[in-house]
């Protein structure tokens, strides 16, 4: 069986060599999950449940699937922007959705990998184009003229949803990014979560455009073939690094790290990374155990 090659796998590969190692070829995860992941999977549950119909109190249940794992605030800041963004699009330009579709295909001119992920949502517009849905959440400004939009049309992980949506019969002319924004008000002295919440509703409703917007994005074809190409030379970059592992006393220096503070600042290794640990299967680190790669994927277990 080959194994996965995602979206998520390349951005790690291309962000840091060694996050890349520890994440996917040791299979190290953090026995807490980041505050900002926990979020976004809970987000995305509630979109897969608007686009398939569900009234606003249907698709917040939905969102709390793992309500556990989400701290007070953060599930009324949940209610908040649900509540804004069903106001927000009351009146949507997509006519019809399938939500999350899971995909798995070869890579021309690979024996070891496939490409494999799971699309937000594959739609079809009230003029009858068919187009590519990727939600977002962020903490940045998303205005009109804000570079974020500029980095999104460069992003790998819609080159290959476009590419798995071909193959599976879908003639995507554009891509859609729905992006919500973060809030920038925060809890008041005194207030308590569910007036937060109803306040960031209201504040929602009053701007829409700060909080949420879509960009039509067309595809060009001379972009996907270069995101084909380079998704082929990422993949043989793992294995000559693995072929490299043999020349070295520890696995781990055979994948070089990319210190900065932006990248080591958001990475959840570098407690010990930064400090030389060696960490494999045999010496895990504290706060951490070895789990599932691919693990928000339920073909993972097909490996």
């Amino acid at each position: 069986m080959k194994e996965l090659l995602t979206a998520s796998r390349m951005a790690a590969l291309l962000a840091c060599v060694r996050r890349h190692f520890y994440r996917y070829e040791v299979g190290l995860r953090s026995l807490m999950d980041a505050a900002a992941l926990r979020f976004g999977s809970a987000w995305h549950r509630g979109m897969e449940a608007r686009w398939q119909g569900a009234s606003i109190d249907v698709a917040y249940t939905a969102a709390l699937g793992d309500a556990e794992k989400l701290d007070e605030l953060a599930v009324a800041t949940l209610s908040g922007l649900l509540a804004g963004y069903y106001a927000r699009y009351a009146e949507d330009p997509v006519k019809t959705v399938h939500p999350e579709t899971e995909f798995r295909h070869g890579i021309e001119g690979s024996r070891t990998f496939d490409s494999a992920g799971k699309i937000d949502g594959l739609g079809v517009m009230h003029d009858g184009r068919l187009v590519l849905i990727e939600h977002k959440t962020c903490g940045e400004d998303i205005a009109p003229d804000s570079d974020y939009w500029l980095r999104l049309r460069a992003n790998q992980q819609v080159f290959q949803y476009i590419d798995a949506a071909r193959r599976l019969g879908w003639d995507i002319a554009l891509v859609i990014y729905d992006v919500t924004r973060k809030p920038a008000i925060r809890l008041k002295q005194g207030e308590s979560c569910k007036q937060f919440a109803e306040r960031l509703a209201a504040d929602c409703k009053e701007r829409p455009d700060f909080y949420f917007a879509r960009r039509e994005v067309p595809i060009l074809e001379a972009d996907l073939a270069e995101f084909q190409v380079q998704r082929a030379e990422l993949g043989k970059l793992i294995l000559a690094l693995r072929q490299a592992e043999r020349r070295v006393p520890i696995r781990q220096q055979a994948w070089p790290r990319n210190v900065s503070s932006m990248g080591c600042r958001n990475c959840e290794f570098q407690g010990f990374c930064l400090q030389g640990v060696q960490a494999d299967a045999e010496h895990v680190p504290g706060g951490f155990t070895i789990g599932p790669t691919h693990g928000e994927l339920n073909m993972e277990g097909a490996q």
